[in-house]
C-alpha cells in the first residue's frame, strides 16, 4: 500500500512533466511558425501608422509582482498585433482614437504624449479644432524642452492662433528648439525681409495708436470744460478717461512689442543664407572626424500609369540623381520605377529597422500628384498617385498623413523629402520664414554636431501646393533638373536651407525662360517630429580631401 501511495504519485508526475514538455514544445513550434507567416505574409491593410496600446508589462520590485501602466506607441497595425496590442481599425485622417490613446499619458507628465495631444487638438483630428488646448499641450511638452512641442508652439505664437501673437516669443521657442545661442544667429532673406515687415506694421499701428489718443485727449479736454450743468458730463468725461487710460495701455504694449523686433532686428547678423562657395569649413582633419551618419535614398519614379496619363520624365530623374548620390556623395540607394502603392509603403516599413538614430534618409519622389478633402474631418489633403492609381478614386493614393506617420516612426536622425508633383507641398503644412532663417552664423565644428544631434523632418516640393510641369522626352523636369544641377556641382557640406536657396534660383531662372512661374517651397514636416534639426550633403571629394585642408 505504501509503495504503491508513493510511486503512484512519482509516476503521475513524471508523466504529466513529459505531456506539459510535448504541449510546451509545440507551443513554441507553433508560435514559431506563426510568427514566421506572420513576419513574411503583410499587406497594404497592415501598414498603416495607428496608436497602439501595447500590453502592460509583469515587473517585480524584490518578491513582490506587479502590472506596470500600460503603454503607448506609434507603430504598424501589423506591429500592433504581433505584439498582442489594441488600436482601433479606422481612416487614419480623422485620428478618432488618438485622444484617448495619448491623453492619460498627457496627464501623467510625458513630453511626447503632450505633444501629440496638441497635434490633435491643433489639427481638429477626430475633435473639433482647440488652438487654446494646443497651446496648453505644446507649452507644457515644450517647457520640458521637447523640440517638437516647441516649434510647434513657436508657429502658434508666430501666427497668433490659440494665444496673443507675438513674434519674439515664436523666435525664442524655434532658438530653444534649434539649440542656437543668441549671439550667434542670421536670417535668411525671406526671414529678414519678414521682420523688417513685422517692424513697418508696428510703427503703422503705433502711428494710428497715436492719432486716437490726440484725439481722445481733445475730446477729454473738451468734456473737462464744458458746463457742469450739462447731464451726464461727468459719466462721459469718465467713459472718455477710460477709453483714453486703454488706449495709453494698448500704445505701451505695441511700443514693447515694436522695441524687441527691433532688439531681435539689431542681435541677428544681417547676410542671405551661406552658400557653398563662401563657407569655410576650416580644418579638414576636425570636418573629418564629425560624424554625419550614413546615407540611404529612396527614389521613386512614376512614369507609367496604368489608369492616368503617362508622364515623360520621372524615370529619367531618378536614375540621374541615383547616380549623383552615389557617385558624388556616397548614397545607398533604392530606386522604386513605376511602383504600386505597397511597393513604395513596404520600402518606407523596412527601413524602420535598417537605419539607425544617426542615419540620414532622402526621399525623391516624381510622379502624379493629387487633392482631395475626405473624412470627418474635412481637411485638404495632398496625395502621391502610384502607378495603379485611378481618378477619382482615393483607394490607392498614397494619403500624405500616412507618409508623414510612417517618417515619424522611423528612428533616422534626418529625414528630407524632396517631391517632384503636383500639389506637393501639403506634406509640410506650416511655412515659415523665421522657422528655417535661423541658423548658426558660422559653420563652426560645434555648431554642425549641434545640429546633427537634433530630429529634422522636411520637405522640399517642386511648386508648394500649385501644379507643376512634367519634362520633355530627352530632358528632365524644371525641378528635377535645378536639383541635379545643384548637388553635381557642390563640393562642400551642404545643409538642406542652402540647398533650397540655391535650388529656388535655378528653378525660378529655368521656369522664367519658359515664360512660366514655379516656386520651390521648403516646410517642416510638423507631424513627422521636426525637431529644428537639418539634413547635410557631404560630398565625397570634401572627405576625401579632409587631410590636407584646414578646418
Amino acid at each position: 500500500m505504501r509503495i504503491f501511495v508513493v510511486i503512484a504519485p512519482t509516476i503521475y508526475g513524471v508523466f504529466r512533466y513529459f505531456i506539459a514538455t510535448f504541449m510546451l514544445l509545440s507551443c513554441n513550434v507553433a508560435d514559431n511558425h506563426s510568427r514566421e507567416v506572420a513576419s513574411q505574409v503583410i499587406h497594404e491593410q497592415d501598414l498603416p501608422v495607428v496608436d497602439c496600446l501595447l500590453p502592460a508589462q509583469v515587473r517585480r520590485l524584490g518578491r513582490a509582482q506587479y502590472m506596470g501602466a500600460r503603454r503607448a506607441s506609434k507603430t504598424t497595425a501589423h506591429d500592433c498585433e504581433i505584439r498582442g496590442g489594441e488600436y482601433v481599425a479606422y481612416d487614419r485622417a480623422n485620428y478618432r482614437s488618438a485622444l484617448n490613446v495619448w491623453l492619460p499619458i498627457a496627464n501623467r507628465g510625458d513630453a511626447k504624449a503632450q505633444n501629440y495631444v496638441g497635434e490633435i487638438y491643433e489639427k481638429g483630428l477626430g475633435v473639433a479644432p482647440d488652438f487654446i488646448q494646443a497651446a496648453y499641450w505644446y507649452t507644457q511638452s515644450a517647457d520640458q524642452g521637447f523640440a517638437r512641442a516647441q516649434i510647434n508652439i513657436g508657429l502658434l505664437h508666430e501666427r497668433g492662433a490659440g494665444v496673443e501673437r507675438n513674434l519674439i516669443k515664436a523666435l525664442d521657442y524655434y532658438r530653444l528648439a534649434a539649440g542656437v545661442d543668441d549671439n550667434a544667429l542670421l536670417l535668411s532673406r525671406d526671414a529678414w525681409t519678414a521682420l523688417a515687415q513685422e517692424k513697418t506694421h508696428f510703427k503703422k499701428t503705433i502711428a494710428a495708436a497715436n492719432q486716437k489718443i490726440v484725439k481722445l485727449e481733445r475730446q477729454l479736454l473738451s468734456a473737462t470744460q464744458s458746463e457742469q450743468g450739462v447731464n451726464n458730463t461727468q459719466s462721459h468725461v469718465n467713459a472718455l478717461r477710460a477709453l483714453y487710460d486703454h488706449s495709453l495701455y494698448e500704445r505701451s504694449k505695441l511700443q514693447g512689442r515694436l522695441e524687441s523686433v527691433n532688439l531681435a532686428y539689431r542681435t541677428f547678423t544681417q547676410n542671405d543664407l551661406l552658400s557653398p562657395e563662401t563657407v569655410n569649413l576650416g580644418d579638414p582633419k576636425i570636418a573629418h572626424s564629425i560624424n554625419f551618419g550614413r546615407y540611404y535614398a529612396l527614389i521613386i519614379g512614376n512614369q507609367k500609369y496604368q489608369f492616368l496619363d503617362d508622364l515623360r520624365s520621372p524615370v529619367k530623374d531618378a536614375e540621374r540623381l541615383q547616380e549623383v548620390l552615389e557617385r558624388r556623395y556616397g548614397f545607398t540607394t533604392q530606386v522604386i520605377k513605376n511602383g504600386e502603392e505597397k511597393d513604395v509603403l513596404m520600402a518606407i516599413n523596412r527601413l524602420f529597422n535598417t537605419l539607425g538614430v544617426n542615419d540620414n534618409l532622402l526621399i525623391f519622389y516624381a510622379g502624379h500628384g493629387e487633392l482631395s478633402n475626405v473624412g470627418l474631418s474635412k481637411t485638404e489633403r495632398g496625395y502621391w498617385l502610384p502607378v495603379d492609381a485611378q481618378a477619382n478614386n482615393i483607394s490607392h493614393w498614397l494619403n500624405n498623413a500616412v507618409i508623414s506617420d510612417h517618417l515619424d516612426r522611423l528612428k533616422v536622425r534626418s529625414v528630407l523629402v524632396i517631391a517632384d508633383s503636383c500639389f506637393a507641398g501639403y506634406l509640410g503644412e506650416d511655412k515659415s520664414p523665421y522657422l528655417f532663417g535661423l541658423s548658426s552664423a558660422k559653420l563652426s565644428r560645434g555648431a554642425i554636431q549641434a545640429d546633427i544631434k537634433r530630429r529634422a523632418r522636411i520637405v522640399i516640393s517642386s511648386g508648394g501646393k500649385r501644379p507643376v510641369l512634367d519634362g520633355s522626352k530627352t530632358d528632365h523636369s524644371i525641378f528635377a533638373g535645378a536639383l541635379i544641377d545643384v548637388l553635381e556641382n557642390n563640393d562642400r557640406p551642404l545643409r538642406d536651407s542652402q540647398l533650397f536657396s540655391l535650388l529656388s534660383v535655378n528653378v525660378r531662372q529655368r521656369a522664367n525662360k519658359l515664360a512660366l512661374r514655379q516656386e520651390p517651397e521648403m516646410k517642416p514636416i510638423r507631424e513627422a517630429g521636426h525637431a529644428g534639426g537639418s539634413f547635410y550633403f557631404v560630398p565625397k571629394v570634401f572627405i576625401e580631401s579632409a587631410r590636407e585642408e584646414k578646418y
